[in-house]
């Protein structure tokens, strides 16, 4: 896992995309996320910092993502699925990304992070994903993700659909 005490710029993320280093793109991705939202010392997004992403940096994230995976991954891709494909149903949208482990209706279990697929064999707007997974330890725990992250936990609808809500308001701009 990438430190969250290091100075990852956009350049550094551009650079593990082009050599198609997926995993380690998205926990970059993820550390500027945090760092623009000041929750580097909590290490995961809530809500309300979901909400306040910057749009550039979003924008910019995305950009990186489209160009190095020929647009089989991104922000504005997992937002065309969550709305076109997957009509605003999280659940839905979380099976067509390959993110569910399995589901028994009406609960889904997540796959643990390290088990995402991190080549371009994954599913359109599989990644980037860590912004999803990484919770704090009760939220997880309280979600049945054992203290671990998303991992074999339930689905959280609601920062699902804020993401998906700052995502179509940063499209605007």
């Amino acid at each position: 896992m990438i430190q969250a005490a290091s100075p990852w710029t956009t350049d550094d993320l551009k650079m593990l995309l082009q050599q198609e280093e997926w995993q380690a793109a998205d926990q970059i991705t993820f550390w500027l996320m945090l760092q623009a939202s000041n929750r580097l010392s909590e290490g995961w997004l809530d809500i309300d910092a979901i909400a306040t992403l910057p749009c550039p940096l979003l924008h910019e994230l995305d950009y990186l993502w489209i160009e190095a995976s020929q647009g089989q991954f991104g922000f504005s891709q997992q937002r065309d699925i969550y709305i076109q494909e997957a009509q605003y149903e999280a659940f839905q949208f979380s099976q067509q990304v390959g993110w569910i482990l399995f589901q028994v209706k009406p609960v889904a279990f997540f796959k643990f992070y390290d088990f995402l697929n991190f080549s371009l064999s994954a599913p359109r707007g599989h990644l980037p994903a860590l912004w999803y997974w990484k919770l704090n330890w009760a939220t997880s725990w309280l979600t049945g993700g054992f203290g671990t992250g998303r991992g074999a936990g339930f689905g959280d609808t609601r920062m699902l659909d804020a993401m998906m809500l700052r995502l179509d308001r940063c499209s605007l701009i």
